[in-house]
């Protein structure tokens, strides 16, 4: 029997902006609601524990995201590996909102660590399109992303 992982919503307050915080999967059953009833105050996203998003939860996201005013500047941060796979999938995944930061699921071909290291996509831009490099916590090694590096930031060199 499978264990179902919750969905959670957090709503804070963070200076002039609200904070909203995600955690679970993201599903048919999945409340995004308190998305769209929030003013017109900038709002920033935390995705760190957004663990999937199955396709009912892409829907569902999809009409939250578009029901936020073009007038709210709408932020995403700590996206995790499944919110990267969907920002490089769904054509406007996040409404009018930049991604400010993702983790990307890296591998140190010296000694196997394996870790999710946090990026900012500025500094990817920045960079040429490419993470910059990242020494293995282990081992001192450059690591490697776990995944088609090209591939995995089609939504930084398509945003440039």
């Amino acid at each position: 029997m499978a264990v179902r992982v919750p969905f959670t919503l957090e709503i804070g307050h963070d200076g002039n902006a609200d904070v909203v915080t995600l955690a679970g999967v993201i599903d048919e059953n999945s409340d995004l609601s308190p998305l769209v009833q929030l003013g017109e105050r900038p709002i920033r996203i935390h995705l760190r524990g957004v663990r999937r998003i199955n396709s009912y939860g892409v829907r569902a996201w999809m009409d939250a995201i578009r029901r936020i005013p073009i007038t709210t500047r709408l932020s995403f941060v700590h996206c995790p590996p499944p919110v990267v796979d969907q920002c490089n999938m769904v054509q406007g995944f996040l409404g009018h909102g930049t991604l400010e930061s993702f983790y990307a699921p890296m591998t140190c071909a010296e000694c196997d660590e394996q870790l999710d290291q946090l990026f900012e996509t500025a500094a990817c831009r920045a960079n040429g399109g490419k993470l910059p490099t990242t020494p293995c916590p282990r081992c001192g090694r450059p690591m490697e992303v776990d995944d088609l590096e090209e591939q995995y930031l089609l939504f930084v060199r398509d945003s440039m």
